[in-house]
Parts: structure tokens; sequence; C-alpha cells
């Protein structure tokens, strides 16, 4: 058992550009598991800096009463307040390539919808009473966990793609962090934070999407939060900082992250002050704790019931040429290897017009990085080459292929994927399935082609909607759940129709819909939850067909549909409602039988 850092892979600036670090072999540890030595840790931290040392570790939440005897916290045991390693130069290394190789379990909250609602509306009552203006309310997600860690880590940038990520091996413990906030940093004299609060869900829809980045930034609410935060840190800076140096330079900027939008403002200062001095003055962050700081962290104590551990701590390094830098331990997960167990921490502020309902979605909103980390899948493009012409609607394929790397952190090098699509050789028109990996390796599989269709598909409406927000809806991915349960409810179709939970058709489990609706061709807009499939975007930028919202009850006016792609080009469809689902199916002879 060791508590002290064993080696740890952080982002951090050099020259003006951020790198991943990776450490090793420590020449020595600092470690303070009780408040009365905390002091002395940090200082250590600082002295072994400027003795020559890269000094890489963590301070929990609760070590605060240390820097400051009014603040009140509780404390997990098994997490130490501080954890530090001294070494004695770091590895310039590449973003974790890790993946897999654990398990974890179900994620489960501490408190209850119900528990959760409740306290928000307490912390809402404190606030009318004028004990506090704002709170940042925490609850805990806990799993069981086995395997690597570093793998989790790995599926958890790439789920998350911070830029303060830092992952720590504690030897029977390890901290995975993809924190995106920084709690400061120091170049030379200069100091910077750039505290966020306010947060809005993100949209797998580009259009949507925008509508909620633009919505975020003339927020009152979360404008108002924001500014609380911005001016508590700029009152913390101000003691240690030279007289008239703290500045704000920029306020109210939307973030965008794979999950959420959210609102960061810079503030800055120049000061001479050491390690010791700025956590005392700091520590901990205005942005995780709520204003007033010392008021509103007896409020965290008695409502959360137990201590936060690394969550909304800080994890960073003090290098040897003075610099500094460390974020705010959130998007973090702690593991406790011996006894096979995570947790999670997530929370928001909470001010007077806090709606209830809303702060848990913003939980929920903020936990779905977990989701996305354990979810294994690869980026997909099905194709149809021909000898002589090769990929149709090559550039559209890749295209879409770029976005969705994009839009979930994988590598990605299209020059890599056309090479690759250069070599496909044959006599015979194919299909071609080309995988992407998270870390951009690039698998092309040759198959023949589906058999011709004639005639129409006898199709069913499914029985049960897809969510519209679903992600997975947008990028053509392994993961296929929505597809394969739909199919497996209708096993003896050759597709089936979709719908989602407004009424809205949606489109097939092979490919997108065109309707035909008194003389025009109409195919579901992207907003209802659809993929974008390449043959449909190449038929509206021709003009062939239009978007327009179909509802289920206006399937009684279409004449004709069909079912396209790329692949098979127009398939005609014909709704067959006498179709039973076999879930229903089984039912029913277990009725006959009985």
């Amino acid at each position: 058992m060791s508590s002290g850092v064993q080696n740890a892979l952080i982002q951090y600036p050099i020259d003006g550009s951020r790198h991943w670090l990776s450490f090793e072999n420590p020449v020595f540890t600092i470690v303070a598991e009780n408040l009365r030595d905390v002091p002395q840790a940090i200082c250590d931290a600082q002295t072994a800096a400027e003795d020559g040392y890269w000094v890489v570790g963590m301070i929990s939440y609760d070590a605060g009463p240390a820097f400051d005897d009014a603040i009140r916290s509780s404390r997990i045991r098994r997490v130490p307040l501080v954890s530090f390693g001294a070494f004695t130069s770091p590895n310039i290394s590449s973003a974790p390539k890790e993946s897999g190789g654990y398990d974890v379990g179900p994620w489960v909250p501490n408190r209850s919808h119900s528990a959760y609602l409740t306290t928000i509306r307490t912390i809402r009552q404190l606030i009318a009473a004028g004990e506090t203006y704002q709170v940042n309310h925490t609850i805990r997600l806990r799993s069981d966990f086995s395997g690597d860690p570093r793998g989790l880590f790995g599926d958890l940038i790439r789920a998350q793609q911070p830029n303060h990520a830092a992952f720590l091996d504690l030897g029977d413990r390890a901290v995975c962090s993809s924190s995106p906030e920084l709690f400061f940093s120091r170049n030379k004299n200069q100091f910077t934070c750039r505290p966020m609060k306010g947060t809005i869900g993100r949209h797998p829809d580009p259009v949507w999407d925008e509508l909620a980045s633009s919505h975020l930034s003339r927020s009152e609410k979360d404008l108002a939060e924001n500014t609380m935060i911005v001016d508590m840190v700029r009152n913390d800076l101000s003691r240690i900082a030279e007289p008239g140096s703290v500045e704000v330079p920029f306020l109210h900027t939307v973030e965008s992250y794979p999950t959420v939008h959210t609102l960061t403002s810079t503030v800055t200062a120049e000061s001479t002050a050491k390690f010791p001095e700025i956590l005392k003055a700091l520590f901990p962050a205005a942005s995780i704790t709520g204003a007033p700081k010392v008021r509103t962290t007896e409020i965290i104590e008695a409502l959360e019931g137990d201590g936060r551990g690394i969550y909304t701590g800080s994890i960073g390094a003090l290098a040897p040429d003075g610099t500094m830098e460390f974020n705010i331990a959130i998007r973090t997960i702690w593991i406790d290897k011996e006894r096979g167990r995570a947790e999670y921490g997530v929370g928001g502020g909470i001010v007077w017009d806090s709606d209830p309902n809303e702060e848990w979605r913003e939980v929920e909103q903020k936990s779905r990085v977990l989701d996305r980390a354990k979810s294994s899948f690869f980026l997909l493009e099905t194709m149809r080459w021909e000898p002589g012409k090769g990929i149709h609607l090559q550039h559209l394929h890749v295209d879409r292929l770029a976005d969705s790397a994009n839009h979930f952190g994988f590598d990605l090098d299209r020059t890599s994927v056309l090479t690759a699509l250069l070599e496909i050789r044959g006599n015979e028109p194919k299909r071609v399935r080309l995988l992407v990996s998270p870390s951009g390796s690039i698998e092309v599989q040759v198959l023949d082609l589906p058999p011709s269709v004639s005639g129409h598909w006898e199709v069913p409406i499914d029985a049960v909607p897809v969510q519209s927000e679903n992600e997975f809806l947008f990028h053509k991915t392994t993961n296929r759940d929505v597809y394969e349960q739909a199919r497996a409810r209708f096993p003896d179709s050759p597709d089936v129709l979709l719908w989602n939970e407004r009424g809205e058709i949606t489109e097939t489990t092979t490919g997108n819909l065109v309707v035909e609706i008194g003389s025009e061709l109409y195919t579901p807009p992207v907003t209802c939850g659809l993929l974008p499939g390449t043959f449909r975007r190449n038929l509206l930028e021709q003009r062939k067909i239009t978007e327009k919202v179909i509802h289920r009850s206006d399937m009684n006016e279409v004449s004709s549909m069909w079912m396209i792609n790329s692949l098979r080009g127009w398939v005609p469809l014909r709704i067959n409602e006498k179709i039973a689902p076999v879930a229903l199916t089984q039912e029913l002879k277990q009725i006959q039988e009985s």
C-alpha cells in the first residue's frame, strides 16, 4: 500500500503549448493523511521544486481546513489529504492510447432523485434566509471496478477531450481526472484562474446544439452565477496579488465539450506568492464551494454528509523553473483498487432561481461522460465500391467519418483513410465496411453486395420510440443497439420503420426514409434523431428531396415511400401494421395455449 504518487501522466504547458508529460519512479513522495500535516507537506512540495524536482500530485477538497480553519469539510478515509511524488524529469508523451482492460459496474448515486430535489429546496430556503448566495451542491456516483485504471483513463479522455487531465497512480489507489477546468497557473509572476460556472447539455444535431450554446450565453441565471464566482476569485487573488494587478480579460466565454457547453471566465494577476501562500488564499476553489465561501462550506458539510475526497480538490504540478498548474478535480474518478470500488462526484451551483428538476438534469448531463467512457465502439462507414469508379460518394463518407471522429474524440488521419480505400481491388461491385478505432487504427472489410431487391419490402412500425437526443443516432458506429433492438422485435422483417418520442417518423434500421406526399418527395430532418446519410445528403444537395417533419399521423397521406442508402439506392417500402413484435406474438401464443 502506498499513498504517495508512484507515476503520473498529466497535461502541462511547455513553451506556450500543451503537452502530455509522463512521470515514473519518484525520488521521494510527500503525503499528508491528517490536517495537521498538510501545511508541512505543502511547504515540502515547494522546497522540492526549488531543489530541481518536478512535484506532481493532488490535494483533496477535504484538506481545506488546513489552509483556513474557518473552512469546514468532512473526511473520506483512505483518500490522502495531500499526495505528491518528486521526480527528476518527465518524458514528453502522447495522449493515452490505453482502452478497455477493466470492468466497471452500474454507477449508483448516493442520493435518490427525490432526496436530491429536497436538498435543492432546502438550499433555496437558506438563500432566502440570507445564509448564502450560492451553494455548489454535489453527490457521488459509485461503482464496482476491476482491472487497469489506465484503460479507464484513456477512455475517459476520449470521451471528455479535456485540457487539464491527469492520471495518478498511488499504489493500490488511482485517480483518473478528465477535468476541463483550470484552478490556477503560474508562469513567472503571472497568475491565471479560469473558473467555470453555468452549464447546458449539448444536442447531437448541430443546429440545435448552436441554439443551446447561444441560450447559455444569454441566460441571466447562468451569467449571474458565473459573475458571482468571478467576483470571489478576484477577491481571493487580491490577497496575494500586486495592488491593482487583478484583471478579468475574458468574461462569460462559452466553451464546448462533448457532453456540455459551459461558461468560463478568465481572471489574471501579478504575484510573487509561493505554493503555501497560493493555497492559503485560493483553496478550496470558489467555483466548487459557493458564496460566501466560509459559511457555504458549513452548509455543504451539513447537506452532503460525507467528504468529497479528491473530487473538487486539485491535481497538478510544480516545475523546477517556478511554473505551476493545477486543475479543479471535476470529471474525476477515484479508484480504490484494493476494495474494487470507484467513485465519481458531480454537482452544480444552486442559486435562488434554480429549478430543482433542471439541476438534476444537469447532474445527468455531467455524468454522460461515464457512459461514453465505458461504451466501447468503433466508427463505421458502409460503402459501395465499383471497379473503375471506386467508392460511391466517397467525399461524403469521409466527411461524415471526420465529423464523427471530431465529435467522439477519435484520432483520424484522412490521408490514411483515403489510402486504405485506394487499395481495394476487384472485378465486380463490392460492399466495403471501414472501421476506425479510438486510437485511429483502420480496418477495411471487402464483402459481397447484399442481394438486390425486387418489389416492395413489407415493414412494420417499431413498437418502441427512439430518443431523439441519443447521440448514436446521429453518427454511424458499431454501437447499433437501437437498431438491433428494433430488428430483434421483428426478426422476420427485412427492415423496421422508426419513430421518436414526439411521434415523428425518423428512419429505418438500414437507411434513411423518403416519402411521397402529393407530388413532393420528403425526408425527415436530422433534428428528429437520425443518421445524416450520404445518399440522403446527395439528394438534398441536388434538390431532389426536401426536409419535412413527418408525424405518424401523417402517414395516411403518403402515397409511396422508400428506404434509401448509398449501398442499395432506392428500396420501395410498404407498411404492414399486421406484423406484431415478437414479444407480443409470444404473449398471444401463451394466451392461446392456456
